[in-house]
């Protein structure tokens, strides 16, 4: 397999053939989530955040005799159990990565897909069945915008992390809130896990 930058990350083919380019050495980073599989048709994993409690510990990284590797491993683990997987690009991050959540690049997100549409309508698709479980659940009328930006974790049942802007009326002049969603994909099929008003960027320390 060949390795891609983590800001390079393949979601413009098949989401089933997508792969985080990253080398395990070179990032340290580790497999942080870790959703259980949804039964089809089931809401007993809405609303679930495998991240729920999740705390960094500097203890768990693993260590590296270049310091710049570990520096940035250690902001990769740090910054994925802090955003919950909603991180954004940095020049902090891995240069690369073999598994684990990685950044959909903006040429990801505006490049065409099998069917047409591109990474960011793709996407754009999976948020809008988070929002309409969302409101349907919580009788919102929440309405997709547009999308910012996503991560994804790629595997037989690939996760997506979605952020995106929308409004919380059908009035035009409702102010833009960010959002987020999660879901599982698998063989085409769309497993809503939550959506939910962004929550405040954590605290660098």
């Amino acid at each position: 397999m060949d390795t891609k930058s983590s800001e390079e990350s393949s979601i413009e083919k098949e989401p089933m053939e997508t792969s985080t380019g990253v080398d395990q050495e070179d990032s340290g980073e580790e497999e942080v989530d870790g959703d259980e599989e949804e039964e089809e048709g089931s809401d007993f994993y809405w609303e679930k955040d495998s991240f729920d409690g999740r705390e960094y510990h500097p203890s768990d990284d693993s260590e590296y005799s270049d310091e710049d590797l570990q520096e940035r491993a250690r902001y990769y683990n740090r910054t994925v159990i802090e955003t919950k997987g909603f991180f954004e690009s940095s020049d902090k991050l891995p240069l690369y990565t073999w598994s684990g959540i990685a950044v959909a690049s903006h040429r990801d997100l505006e490049t065409k897909m099998y069917g047409g549409i591109t990474g960011r309508e793709f996407v754009g698709n999976m948020a809008c069945e988070c929002v309409e479980k969302h409101n349907r659940r919580n009788n919102k009328n929440v309405k997709l915008e547009h999308v910012l930006r996503a991560n994804f974790d790629p595997g037989a049942k690939t996760k997506y992390y979605i952020t995106f802007a929308a409004r919380e009326s059908d009035s035009p002049d409702a102010p833009l809130v960010e959002y987020q969603a999660k879901v599982v994909w698998s063989a085409g099929i769309t497993y809503p896990i939550f959506c939910r008003p962004a929550p405040p960027p954590p605290i660098q320390g």
